[in-house]
């Protein structure tokens, strides 16, 4: 609830009530199916039983993230499937009670912990802070930023909306790397402004990163530097690059787990 007392609920609140995405909450919104005030600041709020209403319609509503299964196949990706290898299972998957279940979700079991089977392998401090258990809930996507380009900063810092995007900055590699200890990016942004970037060594060893398995590498590049990351299973964009940018990003990052990512021109 976003308010005590209140009977209105944030874009991200409706979307974990309807499994979906919040894009698809505010598609409805401009669409005149849900209906909505909007606060001071911009933010949509819904009231619950509008919300409710939605969610009733089950059947008609996509969940926040796609099923990787055969074709027809329906519900949401499972845990196995979003850290998977090109969509198949890792080896250290086939042995935990989550894949041999086929349960739909590892965080409701991951209280039984590891002597009911439950190898936790890719669980780190509480659920909360799981790139997968966010997509799930429909909670803001965290990006990781490595630059040094300061205004830069300052535009993603103002320009990115909070219920969509949580952001942390990094002005180095190393910065980078303590941040990923106790943060779990599903979107890490490097800048080739740096010189271990433009040297591929960072984008190399956030690829390796077994602490982000999942995370969408991308490094944005600037004038002239495109051509030095032939060869990377990354994705490329132009840099500077604006909040919305980062903002649809997320959004392709959590629909988008298998398989090497796409270029943008």
């Amino acid at each position: 609830m976003d308010e005590e007392g209140s009977d209105l609920l944030s874009t991200g609140e409706v979307a974990r009530l309807c499994g979906v995405t919040r894009d698809a909450v505010l598609k409805w919104i401009k669409k005149g199916k849900l209906p909505a005030t909007q606060t001071p600041g911009g933010h949509f709020r819904v009231p619950k039983e509008a919300c409710q209403g939605m969610a009733m319609e089950g059947p008609h509503v996509k969940p926040a993230v796609d099923h990787l299964g055969e074709p027809g196949e329906s519900g949401p990706l499972r845990c196995w499937e979003y850290f998977g290898d090109s969509g198949s299972p890792r080896e250290v998957c086939e042995s935990c009670l989550v894949y041999l279940a086929r349960a739909q979700n590892c965080f409701r079991l991951a209280e039984l912990g590891e002597e009911a089977g439950h190898r936790l392998h890719f669980c780190r401090q509480d659920c909360r802070t799981c790139a997968y258990y966010r997509a799930c809930q429909g909670l803001a996507t965290e990006v990781l930023l490595i630059s040094k380009d300061e205004s830069l900063v300052r535009r993603l810092e103002a320009g990115v909306d909070p219920e969509k995007v949580s952001m942390r900055f990094a002005r180095s590699g190393y910065e980078g790397s303590a941040i990923i200890s106790t943060f779990s990016p599903a979107l890490v942004v490097m800048d080739s402004d740096l010189a271990e970037v433009r040297g591929r060594q960072l984008p190399e060893s956030i690829l390796g990163d077994d602490r982000i398995p999942a995370a969408r590498i991308v490094v944005a590049c600037r004038k002239g530097h495109r051509e030095l990351f032939e060869g990377l299973p990354v994705l490329k964009i132009p840099a500077p690059f604006t909040a919305d940018e980062i903002t649809t990003l997320t959004e392709e990052a959590i629909q988008n787990h298998a398989g090497v990512p796409r270029d943008v021109a």
